[in-house]
């Protein structure tokens, strides 16, 4: 991975991970206090609801009672007005049959079948005759024919009316005279009210008579039940010997009967009534729009197959007057698939034996709970809907600022990395360039250094010819020493000799002077190498400063920076090194100038004494004498001169082996600065195309000799430089710039103005 691609994924890191967070966080907060909304809504919409149903329930029982109550209170109401209408009736019968005239019994008899009103047995029995104004009453049962003072009673106030006999002693009542039709539609003479119940209890209405007590109230009549006035008739002696009778039938009570069956509860709910006790009990007096009256439900079962009906009734007939009673039970409907529970309310009007019956299917009464609680789902869904459009608008928002967030961090990063990897790449491109120009460099070091060595190795040769010459030369000079008598025959060849001697130091001269400049050029070139290590040292410096401006991202170019360094001060060690053994050599090559100089002086002696060798043979033992003395000194000044030579051949042959190691550790540099150019990924590093190429490498030749070994290579020479751990010290400010001087004369800098 580059570093552009590291440096660009670094930023989009550090956008894309606090915009995440915050999103996230703000998604977190979001939904939470949704949820909790949700929940404290939803619970107090649960708390609502059932309060709602509870209070609901209770005032849909408490309707139930109240119109319970009322039905009940309408009756008491219509009772009432009933007696007090009764009553005024019974006033105008008694008128018209004071009127008509005293009801007698004549001595006559008549047979009557009597009828049973309550089980319809008939016996037949005679009775005397009743007289009404003198006139016999007779057995009139055409409803067309008019009837006496019943009639007439019905005419006038509406309602119906009987004139009873007494049939036996027992007290049973027999209707001798009556506007009360049969089922069959006539009138209902010769039915009897027994004074014994089917149930063996005493007729209430008997009960009364017989006492001579009127009664008032509800009474079975015939086949139906009505609301009854009943007044004993007694003789003269006191004795209840008949009744008259008023009454209203209970089903013609229109407005009570009416305002019953028009009472609704809910959606199904009805009011009805039944008997609560006697031979009727169970049969529907008001059933709902009347179209089960006088049916028989005693028997009913609901749905559990309980007796219900009986129940209610059994509970009616306890309850206080006015008081309202409770019921519930499950009831199928033939269209219904499930049985539903039905609530009753229960109140019992005595007077009539009435059970007044309100009744509504429970599942009505939570109808408006059940729309409350859909309503809730629907707030709970719009809720739901609301918290999801929340949500999505939240991650739409956070998505949208994260996008923008995004790219504007890959704009500004591209930038920054633009900003960094330009400086970096034409500080590459300088270390590239330089490192090219070390290379060549100590290239050329090299080649001179194999130079210099070979001009040493050709030195020492000729040294050792000058040294077998002087060899030869002190042989000639102790010969003349002992042939004296052949030195004047040989002057001629000792000069020619000494002039060849003059002639050959001259020429040593010359070289010792070619040694020199040889020094002196290799002291300038060891310049540039320090030089050289000098501006790659501030180069790693420079770098390793922008390395620890980067930081963490910069830890990778501070290696590469540490191990240039090194390379730098590795090479500057061994330019000093090169050049204290140069200046050592320049110091022997000057002394062995001084020697030469010395020889030329000696050899010029030579010159003239063999010029006087002539003219001056006595004085040739002592010349000789000298002479050879001279030639032992020339010999000595060779020898030592053959060992410097030997130790300057020997320090070109260190330099040379310095050089290869400084263009070794050139090459290295160069194939660092490479990896970094693949760290910082495609940096454009410029090629110098024109520089020439570093001359090969000449192995020098050695020296035939084996008088003393070659000098040891330095330690620091024989093995390569370790690694050491080198860590920069910080500095206020980088080097801006750094220039060497060469034979290449090269230069570049280093642009800081954009750091890390």
């Amino acid at each position: 991975m580059t570093l552009r691609t590291k440096l660009l994924t670094s930023k989009l890191c550090l956008a894309i991970i606090p915009v995440t967070l915050v999103g996230a966080v703000s998604f977190w907060q979001v939904t939470r206090a949704f949820d909790h909304f949700a929940t404290q809504a939803n619970a107090a919409l649960e708390e609502n609801n059932e309060a709602a149903r509870t209070a609901l329930i209770k005032s849909q029982e408490t309707d139930l009672e109240h119109v319970a109550q009322q039905l009940w209170n309408a009756c008491l109401v219509q009772q009432g007005f009933l007696e007090q209408k009764l009553a005024a009736d019974l006033n105008v019968a008694r008128d018209l049959l004071r009127r008509a005239g005293a009801i007698s019994l004549a001595e006559d008899r008549i047979e009557w079948q009597a009828t049973n009103q309550f089980t319809k047995a008939t016996q037949t029995v005679s009775l005397p005759k009743m007289v009404l104004g003198g006139k016999p009453i007779e057995q009139i049962t055409d409803a067309t024919r008019r009837a006496p003072l019943v009639d007439e009673v019905s005419d006038m106030v509406g309602s119906t009316c009987t004139i009873f006999q007494r049939m036996n002693p027992a007290g049973d009542m027999l209707r001798v005279c009556t506007n009360v039709q049969t089922p069959e539609g006539s009138r209902a003479v010769g039915t009897f009210i027994p004074a014994t119940g089917p149930d063996g209890k005493p007729n209430p209405v008997v009960a009364k008579l017989l006492k001579n007590e009127p009664y008032r109230g509800r009474a079975y009549v015939v086949n139906a039940w009505y609301i009854t006035a009943y007044d004993p008739i007694v003789n003269e002696a006191g004795e209840v010997t008949g009744a008259l009778y008023v009454g209203i039938k209970e089903q013609s009570i229109d407005q009570l009967r009416n305002a019953i069956m028009a009472t609704k509860v809910g959606k199904t709910g009805y009011a009805y009534v039944v008997n609560a006790t006697g031979d009727h009990r169970g049969h529907y007096v008001i059933s709902e729009k009347g179209e089960r009256d006088g049916e028989d439900i005693w028997n009913s079962r609901d749905a559990n197959g309980d007796l219900f009906i009986q129940n209610v009734c059994n509970m009616a007939v306890n309850l206080k007057p006015g008081e309202v009673g409770h019921s519930r039970y499950p009831w199928k409907n033939a269209e219904d698939t499930v049985a539903r529970d039905k609530v009753v309310k229960v109140a019992y009007f005595a007077p009539w034996d009435w059970v007044i019956g309100i009744g509504a299917y429970e599942d009505e009464f939570y109808e408006a709970v059940n729309a409350m609680e859909q309503r809730t789902q629907e707030a709970e869904v719009a809720t739901a809907q609301t918290r999801q459009a929340a949500l999505g608008s939240v991650i739409g928002w956070t998505a949208g600022i994260g996008g923008i967030s995004l790219f504007a961090t890959i704009i500004v990063a591209l930038l920054i990395i633009r900003s960094i990897t330009h400086p970096l790449n034409r500080a590459i491109a300088g270390l590239n360039e330089g490192s090219e120009q070390v290379s060549e460099a100590a290239a050329q070091v090299a080649a001179a250094s194999q130079h210099l060595a070979s001009g040493a190795s050709e030195q020492a040769s000729s040294l050792e010819e000058t040294s077998s010459a002087l060899e030869q030369m002190a042989a000639m000079t102790r010969q003349s020493a002992e042939n004296a008598r052949q030195a004047s025959a040989l002057a001629g060849e000792a000069r020619a000799s000494a002039q060849t001697g003059d002639s050959t130091t001259q020429h040593l001269t010359q070289a010792m002077s070619a040694i020199n400049e040889s020094a002196g050029q290799i002291n300038k070139i060891v310049k540039v190498i320090e030089e050289i290590a000098f501006q790659t040292n501030l180069l790693a410096l420079n770098a390793a400063v922008e390395a620890a401006r980067a930081g963490e991202h910069g830890k990778g170019f501070a290696v590469v920076a540490e191990e240039v360094r090194n390379l730098a001060q590795r090479s500057a060690q061994a330019a000093r090194e090169t050049t204290g053994l140069i200046e050592d050599s320049v110091k022997r090559a000057r002394e062995g100038s001084q020697v030469t100089m010395e020889v030329g002086e000696s050899l010029s002696s030579i010159v003239q004494s063999v010029a006087k060798v002539t003219d001056l043979v006595g004085g040739i033992a002592t010349g000789a004498d000298e002479q050879a003395q001279g030639v032992e000194q020339i010999n000595s000044a060779v020898s030592q001169m053959d060992k410097i030579t030997q130790m300057n051949a020997a320090s070109a042959e260190q330099c040379a082996s310095a050089a290869e190691e400084l263009s070794a550790q050139a090459q290295t540099v160069k194939n660092m600065v490479a990896g970094l150019v693949k760290v910082i990924g495609g940096a454009a590093v410029r090629h110098t195309s024109s520089r020439k190429q570093a001359p090969p490498v000449v192995q020098a030749p050695q020296p035939v000799r084996a008088a003393e070994p070659e000098q040891p290579v330095a330690k620091s020479q024989q093995r390569p430089a370790k690694t050491q751990d080198w860590r920069p010290a910080r500095q206020e400010a980088p080097v801006a710039s750094a220039s060497r001087a060469g034979s290449t004369d090269s230069k570049f800098e280093l642009d800081n103005s954009a750091g890390f």
